[in-house]
């Protein structure tokens, strides 16, 4: 078994030989989220978001542990209010239990995949089980179930919204979810600026909806009606 990080190093040892998976993720300080997220970014050529699966519980520490300067991990949290000892206490939990997103050219991801991993932490992990999730409703040319990714622009988006620590921002999965939504809108002031999504009211309030096709809906927490655009589609 090789522990992760042998693995990580052997990975970056390749794809600094291989033509195809050259590239970074990466400014002058390392991988930085902020720096994809800014005007200046430029999109790395076949580079896309893959929405990758593991056990249960486990999304964190994997999206952790594979990052590299060619490859960018993103497990969104949400916070949530309890009361502990008579006071209100905040705490992040995973949106999405058993699945994270990764921001890197496939065939580093798929090396990963074929790689037995394992975490000196947790002995009890299982290698190989770093999945990829597919979309049943797209075919590739050979006429499989093409890896699912989620379009640039709208991975942003979410990004925008569920990196706020705010306990009125919430991640639904796609069948536990039902509002009316209506027009397709884009945040122009505020701390969710530049998120483009469909406006809708939940629990009386208004918000933007950022939908993830066949995987979860995020929602901003209140959005003043004057801070949203009407974009056209």
């Amino acid at each position: 078994m090789l522990a992760v990080n042998a693995v990580v190093d052997e990975m970056n040892e390749m794809v600094a030989v291989l033509p195809e998976t050259r590239g970074s993720v990466m400014n002058e300080s390392g991988v930085s989220l902020n720096y994809v997220l800014s005007p200046t970014f430029v999109q790395p050529e076949d580079y896309h978001w893959f929405v990758m699966r593991v056990p249960y519980g486990k999304e964190r520490e994997v999206a952790a542990a594979i990052q590299s300067p060619t490859l960018l991990t993103y497990a969104p949290v949400q916070t949530i209010a309890r009361m502990k000892n008579g006071k209100r206490v905040f705490e992040q939990q995973s949106a999405l239990p058993n699945m994270f997103f990764a921001y890197a050219r496939e065939p580093e991801l798929q090396y990963l995949h074929d790689r037995p991993i394992e975490f000196a932490e947790h002995p009890s992990w299982t290698p190989g089980q770093l999945h990829f999730m597919y979309d049943h409703t797209r075919k590739n040319d050979a006429g499989y179930d093409r890896k699912m990714t989620v379009p640039f622009d709208q991975m942003l988006s979410f990004i925008r919204v569920t990196m706020q620590n705010d306990e009125h921002v919430r991640v639904y999965l796609n069948d536990a979810f039902a509002a009316k939504q209506g027009d397709y809108v884009e945040v122009i002031e505020g701390k969710f600026a530049g998120v483009r999504g469909r406006v809708a009211r939940l629990h009386g309030q208004t918000c933007v909806l950022v939908s993830l096709e066949g995987i979860c809906i995020a929602s901003t927490a209140y959005v003043p009606k004057a801070f949203l655009k009407k974009i056209n589609v």
